[in-house]
């Protein structure tokens, strides 16, 4: 998204918004795929010789569950506040770089289908979200009972 340095006013304040196809940003990693758009909303006002970018990100990707494998969409909107100087941007203020960098540093480092996934049993597989484990789990150091007693 760029903006125009000279629709910015000092005594307003300028609405802005794109939609960005994802793959323009390539962000899509191995256990997760951008879906849609990347829809942002930006408000600027110039203080002085500083602009400030008050911006809203909609995002909706596909992961691979860290726990249980499954895929899951998720939508997500964060809200992120730019400062640039006035000086320094030149004509246009180009925000996707910084925007693209703030989605990915905000990224969850391990991504769930929900907060409460079980996950898999680690001896037979089986994804504990949906079903009971099918093994036999042994305490330590027990041996199974003789059917005689």
């Amino acid at each position: 998204m760029k903006i125009r340095v000279e629709d910015i006013k000092e005594d307003g304040e300028l609405a802005v918004e794109e939609d960005i196809e994802a793959c323009q940003w390539e962000i899509d990693g191995i256990d997760v795929k951008f879906l849609d758009k990347i829809h942002l909303e930006c408000k600027a006002r110039k203080i002085s010789k500083e602009i400030l970018l008050d911006t809203d990100v909609v995002i909706r990707w596909q992961i691979t569950c860290s726990r249980c494998l499954e895929n899951a969409d998720r939508s997500l909107k964060q809200k992120f506040t730019f400062s640039y100087s006035v000086d320094s941007v030149g004509d246009y203020l180009d925000v996707d770089k910084d925007v693209r960098e703030e989605v990915l540093l905000n990224f969850p480092m391990k991504l769930l289908c929900k907060p409460e996934c079980k996950g898999l049993c680690l001896e037979c597989g089986a994804n504990l979200n949906k079903e009971k484990c099918k093994c036999q789990k042994r305490v330590k150091g027990s041996q199974p009972q003789d059917e005689t007693g």
